[in-house]
């Protein structure tokens, strides 16, 4: 990592304004900065959670996390023979050679030389029919695409995460992988992670799986997760007090099969894998301000079914729709939206006379209080569970905090310590901010990142 990096600069102001005796020859800049934080009322938020954080950050970036590159070599080559393969078989197919990579090449052979129907497919800027994901997965019933679709997902895991892990583990002496945090990166408060991105290592797919099993714990460590359950829906009951998702979550039920229940209009033991899936996709989808086209995409609905289903959730859930109702009104009149916190985003593209630029202004208004709470809340987690390990000596020695991932957080804990320190943590994390429902932790640990 640079030192001389716009982060590693922050991390170093930190620092500084962390040190009582510094404090006391701020410049001209600071007091004017001082001042307008207490005005956007933002100095909880610059105080008690960036500030803090930031050597924090700066402790995980050095510390990085350990890949086993034996694994990754292995896993590279094992993916250039199945690159291979798969090539072979497509071409067959098209009864032609092309570059798969090239959009224009393949939308030739698909829609010019296999003549597929472009039904529903649009058409790119330059006037060729769209081979995206979008595009593809209207054509998926054609056997060529689903051959397509998992070149694309090999090609992409092996140029994007394996090669470059191979290459930075590579210059690191004891094959670790250090990332940069970013504090700023996002506008809802979350962390970004670059130089690797670690925060986006495939996590569903059959090679995500393989790739995730390079990432290791030291000998004598091992490698624990510790996940919040559904946070942003806990942040959602909370914040808009509904009291029928908030009984939910006190007495530990599913809130997808509660909510199942209600839209289907069913007993909860009558509910389908079918059902709760609809109803999954809804509870997250109410979260980012999804619409019936969006709810429809996603599930296989038509429009109107798609509305009739949203519709029959804010029955249920009155108080969701209401609060809503409320931040989207409030949003308009001042221009921008805030979390609990007090954490900002400006939004004045609310008012746009451009409807679309409007409505995609409310979603970020509707999404923001519950995102950027959900972030506050881990990295306040990060904080306390740092200050107690401190305490016991544990910090980056018995312990390591390494990764921060959405809602997850991945430490490297020494074995002699870990049901302890796992007892520790997840206790810290339910505590780290009092909502009306409690907060919950899924902690699982193991030899590599793919056994959690």
């Amino acid at each position: 990592m640079k030192d001389d990096t716009l982060e590693s600069q922050k991390i170093e102001i930190a620092k500084w304004l962390l040190n009582p005796d510094k404090q006391q020859k701020l410049p001209d800049e600071w007091n004017q900065l001082k001042e307008r934080l207490k005005k956007e009322g933002l100095e909880k938020i610059f105080h008690e959670i960036e500030l803090p954080l930031a050597p924090i950050l700066e402790e995980m970036e050095k510390i990085g996390i350990k890949v086993d590159l034996e694994i990754l070599e292995r896993l590279s080559k094992k993916m250039a023979k199945e690159l291979d393969a798969l090539v072979k078989i497509i071409y067959k197919k098209a009864g032609a050679v092309f570059n798969l990579n090239s959009p224009k090449q393949l939308s030739e052979i698909l829609f010019e030389k296999l003549k597929i129907d472009t039904a529903g497919v649009p058409k790119t800027k330059t006037g060729i029919r769209s081979t995206d994901a979008a595009a593809l997965e209207k054509i998926k019933n054609h056997p060529i695409v689903d051959l397509i679709l998992q070149y694309r997902e090999l090609f992409k895991i092996r140029s994007t995460y394996v090669e470059p892990l191979k290459k930075l583990a590579g210059l690191d002496a004891k094959h670790r992988i250090h990332t940069q945090f970013l504090q700023t990166g996002t506008v809802t408060g979350r962390l970004a992670s670059q130089n690797p991105n670690l925060q986006n290592i495939p996590i569903l797919s059959k090679w995500g799986t393989e790739l995730r099993k390079a990432f290791v714990a030291e000998s004598g460590y091992t490698l624990a997760s510790f996940d919040y359950s559904q946070i942003e829906l806990r942040v959602l009951a909370s914040v808009a007090g509904d009291p029928k998702m908030i009984e939910a979550f006190q007495n530990d039920l599913d809130i997808h099969i509660l909510t199942a229940s209600q839209v289907f209009n069913v007993d909860t033991k009558e509910v389908s894998k079918d059902q709760r899936r609809f109803a999954k996709t809804l509870n997250f989808g109410i979260i980012y301000g999804m619409g019936p086209d969006a709810f429809a995409r996603n599930t296989g609905l038509t429009r109107e079914e798609a509305e009739n289903f949203i519709s029959e959730y804010f029955n249920d859930f009155l108080e969701v729709k209401r609060w809503q109702e409320k931040i989207i009104d409030k949003t308009r009149r001042l221009g921008y939206v805030e979390n609990l916190n007090g954490r900002k985003r400006w939004l004045p593209e609310i008012i746009s006379m451009n409807q679309r630029i409007a409505r995609e202004a409310e979603r970020a208004a509707i999404n923001m209080p519950i995102q950027g709470l959900a972030a506050d809340i881990i990295k306040l987690a990060m904080i306390k569970i740092a200050r107690k390990l401190k305490e016991k000596n544990w910090w980056n020695d018995k312990t390591r905090l390494l990764l921060s991932i959405h809602d997850e957080l991945l430490f490297e804990i020494s074995n002699d310590i870990l049901k302890e320190a796992i007892a520790l943590i997840k206790n810290e994390m339910e505590s780290a901010y009092k909502l009306a429902i409690p907060l919950k932790v899924e902690a699982a640990y193991g030899e590599n990142w793919a056994e959690l």
